[in-house]
């Protein structure tokens, strides 16, 4: 009867555990204090690639907010960014921190309002370090395509 007990006991520490595990996502979805923060995100099956000005990724699950392109800028210059990004569960965007900190939402979808075709902006980008994250809660299957080239 005492190993029942334990292991129910253990059981619901477990469930309660994994039930909050990842409640910091929606907490800290819309604090720009947080989101300039180093990266904090829990993701399963993600496949993803980034290479130069390139990325793409393909997530089953995320919560949390990572980085996905990050440049040092010798001097302010235009960019075109292209992106695509589509979900079916959660909320997810897709903000631009520049080198004063200041974070800018660029997109913003949920399951009912994906932005699953090409959008294209130019961006005019200040000299320093500018990055771009993927900050989300309850996020289930991202596709995301994000392609930065200069003006």
């Amino acid at each position: 009867m005492k190993n029942l007990v334990k292991i129910l006991l253990l059981t619901f520490l477990c469930l309660l555990l994994a039930a909050c595990s990842n409640e910091f996502a929606k907490l800290e979805y819309n604090s720009a204090e947080k989101i300039i923060q180093a990266d904090h995100f829990a993701k399963s099956f993600s496949v993803g690639s980034k290479k130069d000005n390139e990325a793409s990724f393909s997530i089953r699950k995320f919560d949390g907010r990572e980085t996905i392109w990050e440049n040092q800028l010798s001097e302010a210059q235009e960019l075109t960014m292209e992106f695509a990004l589509s979900l079916s569960g959660g909320q997810a965007k897709i903000v631009h921190i520049d080198p004063n900190d200041k974070v800018t939402t660029m997109i913003e979808c949920s399951a009912e309002a994906s932005a699953d075709e090409t959008t294209r902006i130019v961006l005019s980008m200040p000299k320093g370090q500018n990055r771009f994250k993927l900050v989300g809660y309850d996020c289930e299957d991202i596709e995301l395509r994000l392609i930065i080239r200069p003006q």
